[in-house]
C-alpha cells in the first residue's frame, strides 16, 4: 500500500503540473480588421463601405460599429449584432457630399479593434487611396493584450481535452487504491483492461524474443559463412 500511496503522490504532482500548465496556453488571437474599400458614387450620393475582416463565428465576433465623418464631423454611426459573412462587412449609407468633401470612415470590431480609412469626394466615382497610404491605420484595443492579437482565453477543446484526461486518470487511481469501493461492473472493466494489457505486454516479449532469436541465428551464419571462407 505504501508503494501504491507514493505512487498516487507522483500522479498528483503530475496532474496539478498539468493543470497549471494550462493556464500558460497560448490564447487565441482574434483576427483584426485587414482592409477597408470604399466607394463613393456623387451621382447618387452612396458611400459603400466594404471592410475585410474574417472570423469563424459571425456571431460572436464581427465588425460591430461604422462610423462615417464628413470634414472631421460625424454623420453616420451605424451599429451591428452580427456579421453576414465570414471574410467581412458590407454596407451602403446615403451620405451628402459636395465635390472635395472629405469622407472618412472607422470599422470597429467587437473584440476592440478598429481601422480607419478615408477618401475625397469627386463628380464622378471616388475611391480610397491605397491601404499603404501612411494616414490609415488600424488601431487597438487598449486593454493588455498579446502581441499577434485580442487575447480570447485559452481554447476551449484543448481544455476539455485536458479535464477529461485528468478525470480519467483519477478514476483510475481510485479504483486502483480502493478496490473494495469500486462497483461491480467498474471491476470488471477494470480486469479485462488489465488482461488486455497483460496479453499485449507478452506479445510485444513474445516479438521481441522472436526478433532476438532470429538476429542471432543470422550473426551465426555470417560467422559460419565467414570462417568457412
Amino acid at each position: 500500500m505504501s508503494m501504491r500511496k507514493s505512487t498516487l503522490g507522483l500522479a498528483t504532482v503530475i496532474i496539478l503540473a498539468i493543470l497549471s500548465s494550462m493556464t500558460n496556453i497560448t490564447p487565441v488571437a482574434a483576427t483584426v480588421p485587414e482592409d477597408m474599400h470604399l466607394t463613393y458614387d456623387f451621382g447618387s450620393q452612396t458611400l459603400a463601405v466594404n471592410v475585410s475582416h474574417y472570423v469563424a463565428n459571425t456571431k460572436t465576433h464581427y465588425i460591430e460599429t461604422i462610423e462615417i465623418l464628413k470634414n472631421g464631423f460625424s454623420v453616420q454611426n451605424t451599429s451591428y449584432n452580427n456579421q453576414s459573412f465570414n471574410w467581412g462587412r458590407y454596407d451602403t449609407f446615403t451620405v451628402s457630399a459636395a465635390v472635395g468633401d472629405n469622407l472618412t470612415v472607422t470599422a470597429f470590431c467587437s473584440k476592440g479593434y478598429s481601422l480607419t480609412r478615408w477618401l475625397v469626394a469627386t463628380s464622378g466615382t471616388a475611391t480610397n487611396p491605397p491601404s499603404t497610404d501612411t494616414t490609415t491605420s488600424t488601431t487597438e484595443p487598449t486593454e493588455s493584450t498579446n502581441p499577434s492579437g485580442t487575447t480570447l482565453g485559452p481554447n476551449p477543446m484543448i481544455g476539455v481535452g485536458v479535464a477529461a484526461a485528468v478525470a480519467v486518470f483519477l478514476i483510475v487511481f481510485f479504483a486502483w487504491l480502493n478496490p473494495d469501493k469500486v462497483p461491480g461492473m467498474f471491476r470488471q472493466v477494470s480486469s479485462r483492461l488489465r488482461t488486455g494489457l497483460s496479453w499485449f505486454g507478452e506479445k510485444v516479449r513474445g516479438a521481441f524474443s522472436w526478433l532476438k532469436t532470429g538476429l542471432g541465428n543470422l550473426v551465426q551464419q555470417i560467422k559460419t559463412r565467414s570462417t568457412s571462407e
